[in-house]
């Protein structure tokens, strides 16, 4: 018995001691390796290519009043900076370093070292393949040269010229006494350090501000806005806040009709030979126009000009620009022009000049003009407005519009991804019809179809692209709000509204139980200030139909596995007591649905008998049901977003973004609940009754042009609303590559249940990332991150286990933390990226301390994605 057990129980354990033992050696053999690569480039000098009597440029050091800065805006004032270090490794110039000078001579003299070298490789292989190593050779060579960075060598002229750029940055700041110097440290491994020395000394105050106007329209406009200057009498000399009144200035008058003013026509002076030290007055001089005609040069007053006509030629051509007129239309002060027929209603593209007739000059409407024509999709981006001046000292409004073909195909290729797809790639083949019905609409007709990577564990077996999907789409934009009632009181044409009308059907296989969509609805867009958006689902209708669900225990098969356990307590027959239908398969095996049904059945005595099996059994057919039940989902929804991001180049903005969704509540007003208590339906189908709120956060903050620190954080929260379910595809996930990226796709929570589900939803979810993301060489970049977050159930579910349900502030210790590194390739239309998370902290596990216990490659989730996670 003795010998029995020790063989049955410890040679398990045994073959598991001796598993763990082959990972930890495998870890430690990675760890041995990353180690000797990055001990072999940190012992590569990186002055081999430093000429004997130059000096490689080692670090730049800034001691403003004794005191060492690391500010990146004083910084950015040096006219030579080192080459770029990763962890205090100037990787990049290794990378060069690694390229042999004059590499096509090299080649060459590696052949010529010893006799016969080329004959003899010749005869072994061809000479062809000789010169394909060759030319392997160059190319190894030319791609660390270019993807590496050459030494910078120290140069005193660009130290001189950093020290008078320091100089200036500091008088501009008001430090007009500021003393700068440099000090050089020269080390005998040919590098050097140059310390940069600056005294500022006292700065200077504004001591009074007076202002010389010659136009009496500007001087008006200036006393009338001048509260909100941003130049005050008694604050701290600043050239910044100068150049942004100006820029203030210039906003006001030139949205005020003054067309012809500019920023040569204004001047600030200073002048520091005030009575009291370190006081300064400021003079702000605003001179009148100056005008030229012919040989004659005169000024004259600004005067507001009022935009008299807006003319539109909606078929212009710089070749044909003098064809002339043939047909042409008058609507509410517009005139539109075509040298052929006019092919667009007057009334609707009116719609989208947001320049008014009769009315003063304004910069922002010709910039929202211009936006909206574009956006329109009917004519080509180089638009242009022109301004002329009449006799009268109006303003016509010239639009020249030049349209694009009418018909269009197209063929692209997409990479996809999302918390359920982490990867796909798509074909869509679309056909674009342009100006439907004469108002520039565009009618979009599309065929795609995708191979999709669907949440696999990257170390299982199966096929990368284990998924495919097809769909079909129609889509019409039209660029005004279609609505029964006016509503240009509320959102007036200056917000550029749109209204999107769409139908499609996709159908997905291999993503968990097979899925027919079939969705259509209406949406307005529409912007209300510069960083501020709305979208206004009136309608979005949405049947999902599961497909293969007689399938369902063979993809969840862990639902399948707690049947099996139930089984050994209650001992399946080979069939029912009355009815003949099978319980085991012809290989004896468990049929898990006519068990379920067998366990459930109202005469079998089970729920008194095995109280606990026969709830567990309910909770399964209650989740099958979830998964597996076709759904209406009505959605009417609203989303507010918000961005002070000022063009692509801003790295330093935030955005926030809040929605709110309500799904079957209107619909079902106009239908009858059911007398049998069952859930309201339409077409027969049950109808999702449900209301979500969603709020997302997100800060950039831009260290250097190439460095940022990125966070964002979401919460959101879904309630059932009569006696309706949250559909699957509506619930809340948690991992995946743009979420927790150390879990793949619904494989973590609800809260600290571990549940063995190959789908884990929830009802409200709360998630934070960090991330910081800087450029390794040249297009490769990387990203250190930590992710925090968790899904739990908020509805009191009864299939859910008490671990996964929400309870308040206690349960916050229940979110998960991942941590990891990421590699980006920036092909400037898209970044591909590779993430690797590692479990950093998992709220599941039974032991006191659940911090990185499966820290380790072998348990990392590698994440691939298209473009930035947020």
């Amino acid at each position: 018995m003795y010998i029995k057990y020790f063989f049955v129980h410890n040679i398990p354990a045994k073959a598991e001691t001796f598993k763990s033992k082959i990972a930890l050696l495998n870890y430690i053999a990675k760890i041995i390796v990353f180690t000797i690569v990055t001990v072999v480039i940190i012992s590569c000098s990186a002055t081999k290519r430093v000429p004997d009597d130059k000096y490689l440029l080692s670090k730049n050091t800034i001691i403003v009043d004794e005191k060492k800065i690391n500010n990146p805006e004083v910084i950015s004032y040096l006219r030579q900076t080192p080459n770029t270090k990763i962890l205090g490794i100037p990787i990049s110039l290794h990378i060069y370093n690694f390229a042999k000078p004059n590499y096509e001579i090299k080649f060459q003299e590696w052949l010529d070292k010893k006799p016969n070298r080329e004959e003899k490789l010749e005869n072994i292989f061809s000479k062809k393949q000789v010169k394909a190593l060759e030319k392997a050779y160059n190319g190894v060579n030319a791609w660390f040269l270019k993807n590496g960075n050459a030494p910078v060598i120290s140069d005193s002229t660009k130290i001189k010229k950093s020290v008078v750029s320091l100089t200036k940055y500091y008088q501009s700041k008001g430090y007009f006494d500021a003393e700068v110097s440099f000090k050089q440290i020269k080390k005998e491994n040919k590098k050097i350090t140059v310390d940069y020395l600056v005294t500022k000394n006292n700065p200077y105050f504004i001591d009074s501000l007076t202002t010389e106007i010659s136009s009496p329209v500007l001087d008006s406009l200036y006393q009338l806005h001048k509260d909100k200057s941003l130049v005050v009498v008694g604050d701290q000399i600043d050239y910044t806040k100068f150049e942004n009144e100006e820029d203030r200035l210039i906003n006001i008058f030139r949205n005020s009709g003054v067309y012809y003013f500019g920023k040569n026509n204004m001047e600030y002076w200073i002048d520091t030979l005030g009575l009291s030290p370190y006081r300064t007055s400021v003079f702000l001089e605003i001179n009148d126009r100056v005008v030229e005609n012919n040989d004659s040069v005169y000024t004259e007053p600004f005067k507001i000009r009022k935009v008299k006509k807006v003319n539109i030629f909606t078929d212009f051509s710089f070749i044909d620009k003098n064809k002339p007129i043939q047909d042409s239309a008058f609507y509410k002060g517009y005139n539109f022009y075509a040298t052929e027929k006019l092919v667009y209603n007057p009334k609707y593209l009116a719609n989208s000049i947001i320049i008014q007739p009769d009315s003063i000059y304004r910069d922002t409407e010709q910039q929202l003009t211009r936006k909206y024509l574009r956006e329109l999709q009917n004519f080509k981006p180089s638009l242009d407005i022109k301004y002329e001046e009449n006799h009268d000292g109006s303003l016509t409004a010239n639009i020249l519009l030049t349209p694009q073909k009418k018909y269009s195909f197209g063929f692209d290729n997409e990479y996809i991804t999302s918390n359920i797809k982490p990867f796909g790639i798509l074909g869509k083949l679309s056909w674009l019809n342009r100006n439907v019905f004469r108002g520039a609409e565009v009618l979009e007709l599309s065929f795609q179809g995708s191979f999709l990577n669907v949440a696999r564990e990257i170390s299982d077996n199966s096929k990368f692209f284990n998924a495919w999907e097809i769909g079909s789409s129609a889509t019409l934009k039209i660029p005004r709000i279609l609505f029964p009632i006016p509503t240009n009181s509320i959102i007036p044409k200056r917000m550029t509204p749109k209204t999107n009308i769409g139908l499609s059907i996709a159908l997905q296989r291999n993503i968990g139980l097979d899925r027919q969509n079939i969705t259509g609805g209406i949406n307005y867009t529409w912007q209300s200030s510069s960083t501020t958006d709305h979208k206004f689902d009136l309608l979005n209708m949405q049947y999902i139909k599961n497909l293969r669900t007689d399938k369902y225990f063979t993809i969840f098969r862990s639902e399948a596995r707690k049947l099996e356990e139930i089984a050994e307590v209650i001992v399946p027959y080979g069939e029912y007591p009355i009815g003949g239908t099978p319980l085991l398969n012809k290989d004896g095996e468990l049929i898990p649905s006519n068990y379920l049904d067998y366990l459930l059945k109202a005469d079998n005595g089970f729920s008194i008998s095995n109280p606990d099996e026969y709830a567990r059994a309910e909770d399964i057919k209650e989740r099958r049901k979830i998964l597996t039940e076709d759904v209406l989902v009505p959605v009417m929804s609203y989303t507010f977003n918000y961005s002070n991001r000022e063009g692509f180049t801003d790295n330093s903005f935030s955005g926030f973004t809040a929605r709110l969704i309500s799904s079957g509540n209107l619909t079902s007003l106009f239908v009858k609940k059911p007398t049998d208590g069952t859930n309201k339906q339409l077409f027969g189908l049950d109808i999702a009754q449900y209301l979500k709120t969603e709020v997302e956060y997100k800060k950039y903050w831009a260290i250097d042009a190439n460095t940022s620190l990125v966070h964002r954080t979401f919460i959101g929260a879904a309630f059932p609303m009569g006696n309706s379910n949250i559909p699957f595809s509506r619930s809340y996930r948690a991992g995946g590559s743009n979420d927790i990226r150390a879990w793949n796709t619904f494989k973590l929570g609800p809260g600290s249940a571990q549940n063995g589900l190959e789908f884990n939803v929830g009802s409200f979810k709360l998630t934070s990332n960090l991330e910081y993301r800087f450029q390794l060489v040249n297009n490769i970049y990387s990203a250190l991150f930590i992710d925090a977050g968790n899904i739990w159930d908020i509805t009191n579910s009864s299939v859910t286990d008490d671990k996964g349900k929400f309870n308040g502030l206690s349960s916050l210790k229940d979110i998960a933390v991942g941590s990891g590194f990421g590699i980006r390739y920036d092909f400037s239309f898209l970044v591909l990226r590779l993430d690797v998370g590692f479990k950093t902290y998992e709220p599941y596990l039974e032991s006191s301390n659940k911090w990185f216990k499966n820290y380790n490659f072998n348990r990392a989730v590698f994440n691939i994605g298209i473009n930035y996670p947020f």
